[in-house]
């Protein structure tokens, strides 16, 4: 059990590092994202385990899945206007 724990903290910080080295592009940053919600869903597995509310990482899940499609959808309409998907080339005035 605490094997699990340590090694979903690595997880979520390695994503956490990934997230602020590859912030340039925005597929990455997408990537890094869903993995910092996998670890804490497998963090909050753990612990909502011992306490038999499980029926809770089914709302937890349906976040990470929109959020994800939201990211994709965002990142599809990025690439349609703009042509490239960096980060440094969206400027939010003038959308």
């Amino acid at each position: 059990m605490m094997n699990l724990l340590i090694y979903n903290l690595y997880m979520y910080m390695m994503s956490l590092m990934m997230f602020t080295i590859l912030y340039k592009y925005l597929l990455m940053s997408l990537m890094s994202l869903e993995m910092m919600m996998m670890s804490l869903l497998m963090m909050i597995y753990l612990v909502l385990l011992n306490k038999s509310f499980e029926y809770f990482l089914l709302f937890y899940l349906l976040f990470i899945v929109c959020e994800g499609v939201l990211g994709l959808s965002l990142l599809i309409l990025l690439i349609r206007f703009k042509g490239l998907d960096k980060l440094n080339s969206i400027n939010l005035m003038l959308w």
